[in-house]
């Protein structure tokens, strides 16, 4: 383990308890949770929650924007397949670029997908994961403004309605 580094086990401290750590200590840097073969990043500036990532199963901003009606299916596909072109561009950036949804519209829906991937890990209750100090979001991450607090409450009362059901 290097130093700065935080690194523990799922089953002993939940992922919403380890989110909580971060922000309290205001601790900017990479969280990575893994769990079989899925990884999620979550990266955090002065305690705050500003990007999120996950390998596994997730909504995508560019499905986000179409189910909001932003975007028309077709101007999706066509921009997934000159992204295919352009590894490591941004498809709401192209999507921006093209003038087929604002900046503000697509921020929106990266948020939704942030909050999606952070409710999904609030339901981990097994795998590990490793805290690297120092570590940012790139130029190319949306920045986000979310009240992590209510991110969790929200996950934790959606994943009670989801035990009950």
């Amino acid at each position: 383990m290097n130093a700065g580094a935080l690194d523990g086990d799922l089953a002993c401290f939940q992922p919403a308890e380890v989110l909580q750590l971060l922000q309290l200590a205001q601790a900017t840097g990479r969280l990575e949770l893994k769990r079989d073969e899925e990884k999620v990043d979550l990266l955090f500036e002065r305690g705050q929650l500003v990007s999120a990532r996950t390998s596994g199963v997730a909504v995508r901003v560019g499905e986000v924007l179409v189910h909001r009606g932003v975007v028309i299916p077709e101007a999706l596909d066509l921009a997934l397949s000159l992204q295919q072109e352009q590894p490591g561009e941004r498809i709401g950036q192209m999507l921006v670029a093209a003038g087929a949804a604002s900046a503000d519209q697509v921020a929106d829906a990266v948020r939704e997908v942030v909050r999606r991937v952070v409710y999904g890990v609030l339901l981990w209750r097994a795998g590990r994961f490793h805290f690297t100090r120092g570590s940012s979001a790139s130029a190319a991450d949306v920045r986000l403004d979310l009240d992590l607090d209510r991110l969790i409450l929200e996950g934790l009362r959606l994943a009670d309605q989801r035990r009950a059901s």
